[in-house]
Order: C-alpha cells, then structure tokens, then sequence
C-alpha cells in the first residue's frame, strides 16, 4: 500500500481497500506501544499512538509529540465522490465549501476569526474516498477547534442563500482547475475513459449540470447522512495530553448522536478488453499525453510490485522514461507517473509533454516498447534496490511533520479502518522480486488495457 499525494491526477489521495476489527464502544484500543513499528524504529522513528472510540461512534486517534509546540487537528469524514448518487456528482466536494459557512453557535467566518487570525493554517480537501478538514496550531488554540469542530459537525446551517453562494464558487473552481486547464481537462477525460461503471468515473468537483440542479434537501440528506459521528475519524498529533484531548473531545462531541457506518457495496470495474483512447485539443504549445492502465487498490499485494515499477519507470532523472524519453531520444521535455491506488482499484498512468516537432504517438511507441522490454527481461536489483529506498525515504519524510503523520494516520484509517496498516510497507516493499515486476508488467500494462488520452494544438485535428 502506497501512500502518495498525486496531485495532477487525483488530488490528495492514499489507497486501501479493508477494514479491521472494531474498537469497543468507549474504550481504549490497545497500550500504544502495540502501535509501534519496528520498521521505522530503525529509522529512528517512534510514534505510539492511542485510539479510543465514543459511544457514538466517533474515533479519535492520538499521537502524543512534544517535540514541538505546535498541533495538528485533523477530521476525517469517510464519504467522497465514490458515495454520490447519480445525478449528484460534485456533492461531497461541496460540503468542503459549505463547512467553513454558518453554524448554530459560531455563525460566519469562525474558523477565520478564532483560528486563522491568531497564526493557525486552516484547510480541507476532498477525495474519491474522503473529506478532510485540518487545523495546524499552537496548543492554546486547540480547545477552540475542537469547539468550532464539533458545532458544525452537529449545527451546520444549510439554506438556499449558501447552496446558491457556494454553488458559484464551485463553477469558478472548476473553469479554472478543469474547463480553462489543459491538464485539468486531460486529468478528467482520463477517469472517464478508464471507468465506465464505476463512480470514479465522475471528477471530485462534479459536473457543472448536476451541481445546478442540487436543491437544499439534496444537502440535508447528505449531511445528515455521511456528516455524523459514526461517520467520522478525529486525528490529533502534537504536542498534547492524550487523557486531556479525550476529555474535551468526549464533552464536545459526546452529545451529538451518531450511527453505524453504512458499507460501501459498489461493484467493481468490468475487466477492460480492448483500447481506448481520445484526443483533446487546446491553445497549448506541443502535444501532451496521458496513457493509464486500470490498476489495484492498496489492499491487493500486487500493489508493492506495481509501486516500485512505477518508482523504476517515471522517480528522478536516472528513471527509465526520463533517460529514454527525455535524455536521449530527446522526445519529452517532462514526463510523470504514478501507480495511484485509493480504496478501490485504481489507475497506472504515465504522462509527458512532448518537446516541438515530435508526436504524442512517439511517445506511446517508445513507452510500449520500454514496456514489452520489462515484461521480457524484467529490471535489474539494483534498480529494485533503488526503487525500494527511495519509497522508503518518501514514507520517512512523510511523517517527519505533526501534519504529515496526522495526514497518514488519518488516510490509513479511512481506508483499512487500521491506522497503523502502513507499518509494514517498508518490509513488503522490500521483498518485491525482478519476477514480480515481470509478472506486474505482464497481468496490466497490457495493449487491450490501454487508454490513452492526447491533447494537441489547437491547430491541430481534434476528435473531441
């Protein structure tokens, strides 16, 4: 299981798809020590972490590090685009808007009047799979989040005024991120292409259609039903007392009535049988393309093999697209990859910018022929060996930060239901073989898999 921020193709993301046993209502977990890693302890890293569950529902997660005075609150709503029902697309995405408006005891603008204005960083982002809202301060500050938290988990005001308000917001968000982007207009043609049943098939930030035909009571419904303790994920990393952090959440949240955490019962992608592709044209200066391959999700152990090949083929300048591609050949200025896995199977996908004179087509021949030649003859250990450490220093320095540690905690969780699952990364990554990619590269980055997604000049002949 990789944890990743992926920006240009899925926004902030993480992969996972199970879940483990329940905590007892009201109690604790487990002795924190139980949560520690030995993998990291190597590193030099040590992070034991408390979990305790309200009779609610709600699960709250606690690391406790004084090494600076600083505090990282986090909540983690389990809904994403994935839950939209059809028609609705773009829902959960504006609930992140809607969040930051009114609420029964702190009205307008509260989390900038008590939070931002006195130094705290104060955000949220949306996913397929989740919602994250987060706050980054000093100590003092955390009782009020914890207050402006909970008030608008249980009184958000949700009215025709805001719906119409922050419907518009949305609109100028997506022309920019999507409509007037080329990448952004890339990025969503690519998940259509790749899924034709699946609700991943929709962006996060919706169609512009279904967002103008959402009504108030659509939002009542969807809060009511995702936006609700047994529904939520309360992560706290800093400089804290756990005992103290339990009591003030217990008494901000306890009285807020939650329910079960419905399954996620979305059948999986029919298994792709022939290409797909489509051309795009914009006012860009040469052509682009992106070529994806339907994936894993975190939770299929062919998911370790598929990150190292990914790390092999498109990390850093001694990658083997950035040497063949871009250094020798001369026929990318740029190019990127990922093996992106959320909670449900997910996508591989390699994209480049191709320099003047030269085709995206050249590009899909020269990276299908890198292709067909690891399927062959595989890669060498040292390239192995390479991928590995440097997936294990990405993981290292993801969690070096309250924030950062707060962010993996919190994705792992939402995803497995274990906030710990990561701790084995380091050593299944370790045991990928030259056989497993070879056998990785054969089973997905197949031709009759492939979905290729170009965009040329505006000059240029476009198909859609």
């Amino acid at each position: 299981m990789r944890v990743a921020l992926v920006v240009f193709f899925a926004g902030v993301t993480l992969a996972g798809c199970a879940s483990s046993p329940k905590t007892p209502v009201g109690s604790v977990a487990s002795s924190p020590e139980s949560f520690e890693s030995p993998e990291f302890a190597k590193l030099g890293l040590r992070f034991p972490l408390l979990e305790r569950r309200l009779p609610n529902g709600l699960k709250v997660l606690i690391v406790q590090d004084s090494t600076v005075p600083v505090v990282s609150y986090q909540t983690w709503v389990n809904v994403g685009s994935v839950d939209e029902s059809f028609g609705l697309s773009g829902i959960a995405h504006l609930f992140e808007h809607l969040m930051f408006k009114d609420s029964e005891k702190y009205g307008p603008r509260a989390f900038f009047n008590q939070l931002e204005s006195r130094g705290a960083v104060v955000n949220a982002f949306t996913t397929r799979d989740y919602t994250v809202f987060y706050e980054t301060m000093v100590p003092p500050l955390l009782p009020v989040a914890i207050s402006l938290e909970a008030d608008r988990l249980a009184n958000l005001k949700i009215d025709a005024e805001t719906l119409y308000t922050e419907r518009h917001v949305v609109f100028e968000e997506r022309k920019l991120r999507t409509e007037n982007s080329p990448d952004g207009r890339m990025q969503e043609a690519v998940w259509s292409l790749v899924f034709k049943s699946h609700p991943y098939r929709a962006p996060v930030i919706g169609y512009e259609e279904d967002l103008k035909r959402m009504e108030v009571t659509d939002l009542t419904t969807f809060f009511k039903a995702n936006y609700q303790p047994g529904n939520v994920t309360v992560v706290v990393v800093g400089d804290v007392k756990a005992d103290s952090v339990f009591s003030m959440i217990e008494k901000a949240y306890g009285g807020i009535p939650g329910t079960p955490r419905k399954p996620r019962n979305i059948p999986r992608e029919a298994v792709q049988s022939e290409a797909r592709r489509v051309e795009l044209q914009d006012q860009i200066a040469t052509e682009k393309i992106t070529i994806a391959y339907p994936s894993t999700s975190a939770a299929e152990s062919d998911t370790y093999a598929l990150d190292v090949l990914s790390n092999i083929l498109f990390v850093g300048s001694s990658s083997r697209t950035h040497r063949q591609l871009v250094e020798e050949n001369r026929i990318a200025s740029g190019i990127g990859g990922v093996n992106y896995t959320p909670l449900f199977p997910g996508v591989f996908l390699a994209s480049a910018t191709l320099r003047a004179g030269h085709s995206a087509s050249e590009f899909e021949n020269g990276f299908e022929s890198m292709i067909k030649e690891i399927q062959s003859n595989g890669v060498t250990e040292r390239e192995i060996r390479n991928a590995v450490r440097q997936l294990t220093v990405q993981t290292v320095d993801s969690v070096r930060t309250g924030q950062g540690l707060a962010n993996l905690i919190g994705t792992v969780d939402a995803i497995f239901g274990d906030p710990m699952r990561f701790k084995e990364d380091l050593t299944k990554y370790s045991r990928v073989t030259n056989a497993d990619i070879i056998r990785v590269a054969k089973n997905y980055l197949t031709p009759e898999k492939k979905n290729v997604v170009t965009m040329v000049p505006t000059t240029g002949r476009a198909t859609q």
